[in-house]
């Protein structure tokens, strides 16, 4: 299975849930033979109703840590530019890796509440403010051969949160001016050899703002706030109390809920996890600065290993799968996340081999999520069969 065949399994699977709260109005469209029929009559109403809020109400659980741990992120950047230091610094960084690592965990249950065709543009805008990469230094910072590059030093551009929304992704996708990756830039520097120095205020001169060092100190602070903002206004959002992302959730039948969640996870797979994994040396590197591609990934499968198979039962694929898939997609999870751990950060310096390995990982996984990937009987599920004995 390739990216356009889950991409073309997401849209069966979606158009599978809607069918379910439309009625009967018009003849039912018979689905694709290898498609698994998960019917209401197959699926005990109140299981799918307790699962279907559990996951939302995790999903609510996981977005407040991440914005707890974005908080902390915007408090340590503060602390730097208060008294720049090594030291401060580096807590910086180690506060960015922590709130990448849960915003990673928090993107299946993104996928999940945006899901509505309604809410499909808010959502692809929230996730290209926090998380647009690759993210080209030289739009941001000085870079080397170009001292007078990026907004740090563009002064016709005012510093103002307004404003770098404006510029984000203004001509290009590179073009990242808000989120993660273009405060990756400014904590690790466009080449990864960012001092504690190069935040350290100037106030020479007449207009001492207008000074590169004084504007990169401006744009970190800015971009660290914009992505408090961007989390606290999902945060609000999420509660089933808020009449909002969960009114259109529950709105629908708790069967209709499981196939939702079904649909969005195996899209995450296809374009978060995939897209992660790059074909070749000259691919695009999530976090090459930082060198998080690999944890950021393991943060998203986490997620989805505790929807479908969480420790003492009762997740997705108890209730959508039978006990073979369910074997095959627990035993497909610990085969990938193994994989992961003995592969290089960034992934661009991972074997080509353990790359392709991966993406059929990944392909099985999401077969095996959708139904669409069935498992043969093993000898031992095959009762024996004992012949009379012949005599002479």
């Amino acid at each position: 299975m390739n990216g356009h065949s889950i991409r073309y399994l997401v849209v069966v699977l979606l158009l599978g849930g809607l069918a379910l709260t439309l009625g009967c109005e018009k003849e039912p469209v018979e689905p694709p033979k290898t498609l698994r029929d998960v019917a209401s009559q197959q699926i005990s109403e109140q299981a799918a109703s307790d699962l279907s809020l559990a996951i939302w109400q995790a999903g609510q659980a996981q977005v407040l840590h991440t914005h707890a741990s974005v908080e902390t992120l915007q408090r340590a950047v503060k602390a730097l530019l208060a008294n720049p230091s090594e030291d401060q610094l580096e807590e910086a960084r180690l506060s960015w890796l922590d709130a990448h690592r849960e915003f990673a965990a928090t993107l299946p249950y993104i996928q999940l509440a945006f899901s509505p065709v309604d809410l499909r543009s808010q959502g692809r805008k929230l996730m290209l403010a926090l998380d647009s990469w690759p993210a080209q230094a030289g739009y941001l910072d000085t870079v080397p051969g170009y001292s007078d590059s990026g907004i740090v030093n563009d002064t016709a551009i005012e510093l103002t949160l307004a404003n770098l929304r404006k510029q984000h992704r203004l001509t290009a996708h590179e073009e990242a001016s808000t989120g993660f990756h273009a405060l990756e830039v400014m904590l690790w520097g466009p080449t990864g050899e960012r001092t504690a120095e190069d935040f350290i205020p100037d106030s020479n001169g007449e207009k001492p703002e207008a000074l590169a060092v004084n504007r990169r100190r401006e744009l970190t602070r800015l971009i660290a706030k914009g992505m408090e903002e961007d989390m606290a206004g999902l945060a609000r959002r999420w509660p089933t109390s808020a009449n909002n992302l969960s009114r259109e959730y529950l709105s629908l039948g708790p069967v209709a809920r499981l196939q939702q969640i079904r649909a969005a996870h195996t899209q995450v797979i296809d374009e978060q996890v995939l897209r992660r994994l790059p074909e070749g040396s000259e691919s695009d590197v999530e976090s090459g600065r930082a060198a998080d591609s690999k944890q950021a990934l393991l943060g998203i499968m986490a997620t989805l290993q505790s929807n479908w198979i969480p420790t003492g039962g009762g997740g997705m694929a108890e209730v959508l799968l039978d006990r073979h898939q369910v074997s095959a997609l627990e035993e497909t999870f610990s085969d990938f996340e193994a994989l992961l751990l003995k592969m290089e950060d960034p992934f661009e310096l991972a074997e080509p081999g353990q790359l392709v390995q991966a993406r059929k990982l990944l392909e099985r996984m999401a077969g095996l999520m959708a139904g669409t990937t069935q498992v043969p009987l093993s000898e031992k599920d095959v009762m024996p069969v004992s012949l009379p004995t012949i005599g002479n």
